[in-house]
């Protein structure tokens, strides 16, 4: 039987992996393949842009309540919801600026192709250099309107000696039915250094330092089978049937925090540094080329790589009723984070 935070977690993980999955998950990214892998490749790095650097971001919210650490054996447990939003300049792309190989547009002045945050409007028209008897050949996937990613998380802190916090996150992995496997984990630090600063002891605010890590691993579910006609010579339509999107990410963040605590309130700014890493990979057999004339099929056509690093700037604050603790923060950046928790917290 499932615990009801097994339960909780997995309906969060449903309300993030289905609106994703209907981003990207099914045909959007598979149906670049309708070309070569490697103008598949750039024109699915184009697309999928916004969201990895949106999804890595999102692993680097949600840390702290506020800039003190527990005292000795102080704990909490909270529930956490990190959102990264999409700049309004990462939701299309000039399809003319790629380096495409094979593929060329069909009108050249019908250049702008939605990204994966853009408008849910089809995409121009692209031909085949090599093959002119197949032009026009296909229309670029359409936009998903995916204006942010939220990251539902489940993290506990407690205090130890020497004025140190540390925090885990973690989910074990669970199978969401039609929709794949999700996991993550994460382990940070938080020390108030000024307590070993003769002077600076002494004054009124909370100065921490906090280093951060999450890892997220995934596998999406697929469908981008041929049909029985259509299934290339030598395949079976069971050959198909292990098509997945892998996606793995990781972040993590360093922060100076400066802040005060009182009665039922904390506040806090912070500055500091945020790197994430996400990687998508296409797994499995696809089948190369515009149905019925496939070219080719490839076992793992390709993997993307997104890598956002930027110095941050947040703000925050936490609302204490008794032992209930709720909790605000805002980072600023290109892709601004959003992030909101609810939680016990004691000492």
């Amino acid at each position: 039987m499932k615990t009801p935070i097994r339960k909780l977690l997995l309906t969060s993980f449903l309300m993030l992996l289905i609106g994703a999955s209907n981003s990207f998950a099914q045909k959007n990214v598979a149906e670049f393949l309708q070309g070569n892998v490697a103008d598949a490749k750039t024109l699915s790095t184009a697309y999928m842009e916004p969201f990895g650097k949106m999804f890595g971001n999102s692993l680097n919210g949600g840390w702290y309540q506020a800039a003190r650490p527990h005292k000795k054996f102080g704990f909490n447990v909270s529930f956490v919801v990190t959102v990264a939003t999409v700049p309004s300049d990462a939701k299309s792309f000039d399809v003319s600026k790629l380096k495409l190989t094979n593929l060329e547009l069909v009108n050249p002045t019908n250049n702008i192709s939605q990204t994966v945050s853009g408008a849910t409007s089809i995409g121009p028209w692209v031909n085949f250099k090599d093959d002119p008897s197949n032009n026009p050949a296909f229309q670029l996937p359409k936009g998903a309107g995916l204006p942010f990613t939220p990251m539902p998380i489940i993290q506990a802190g407690i205090g130890l000696p020497f004025h140190t916090e540390i925090t885990g996150r973690f989910l074990p992995s669970l199978d969401v039915p039609k929709v794949g496997k999700v996991s993550l984990w994460g382990i940070g630090a938080k020390n108030e250094f000024k307590e070993f600063i003769p002077g600076l002891k002494m004054v009124p605010i909370d100065l921490s330092i906090f280093v951060g890590y999450t890892q997220f691993k995934s596998e999406f579910e697929i469908d981008y089978k041929p049909t029985q006609a259509n299934t290339p010579t030598g395949y079976n339509t069971s050959d198909f049937d292990d098509q997945k999107l892998a996606l793995n990410a990781n972040g993590y963040t360093v922060r100076l925090l400066v802040g005060k605590t009182i009665p039922f309130l904390s506040v806090y700014v912070g500055l500091g540094y945020n790197h994430a890493v996400t990687d998508f990979g296409l797994q499995g057999n696809y089948a190369i080329g515009v149905a019925p004339n496939y070219s080719k099929v490839e076992k793992d056509p390709f993997v993307l790589n997104y890598t956002h690093s930027t110095f941050a700037g947040n703000a925050g604050l936490r609302v204490r009723l008794g032992v209930i603790s709720i909790n605000f923060d805002y980072t600023l950046g290109k892709y601004p984070l959003y992030s909101g928790g609810l939680g016990i917290s004691f000492r």
